[in-house]
């Protein structure tokens, strides 16, 4: 009864509640304008993949085109939940992810793309 209580509760968007209880992260980053890795930094700190999980739910967005600077891979249990693709070029950014069968953009804010920055360049801020 308590599982029936938890399952309901709550306002999370539907990407925060797919992705509650992940406990690993890995993210790549390309080299600019590449399908290259430049860069892989993982974590299993919950409030960096809490914090990276709430940015995802900002306002959708039509298709970008502009490429892609990475991947984001979510788990739990060691099991992946979801794939993220994204951008954060000063001139095209967004977060592009599939639930439901159906692709969803999304904006990359300014802190979004910030923290981002800070953990391609080997700070561990959260």
């Amino acid at each position: 009864m308590a599982l029936m209580a938890c399952t309901s509760c709550g306002s999370q968007s539907p990407i925060a509640k797919q992705l509650a209880g992940c406990d690993s992260l890995v993210i790549t980053f390309n080299k600019p304008g590449t399908d290259s890795v430049q860069n892989i930094v993982s974590t299993t700190d919950t409030r960096a993949i809490a914090k990276l999980a709430g940015y995802l739910g900002g306002k959708e967005q039509p298709k970008p085109d502009c490429g892609f600077g990475g991947n984001m891979l979510f788990f739990k249990g060691g099991q992946q939940v979801l794939p993220v693709v994204f951008q954060s070029a000063k001139d095209c950014s967004y977060f592009m992810y599939e639930m439901d069968n159906k692709l969803h953009y999304t904006n990359v804010g300014g802190e979004a793309g910030k923290f981002l920055k800070s953990l391609n360049e080997g700070k561990n801020w959260y």
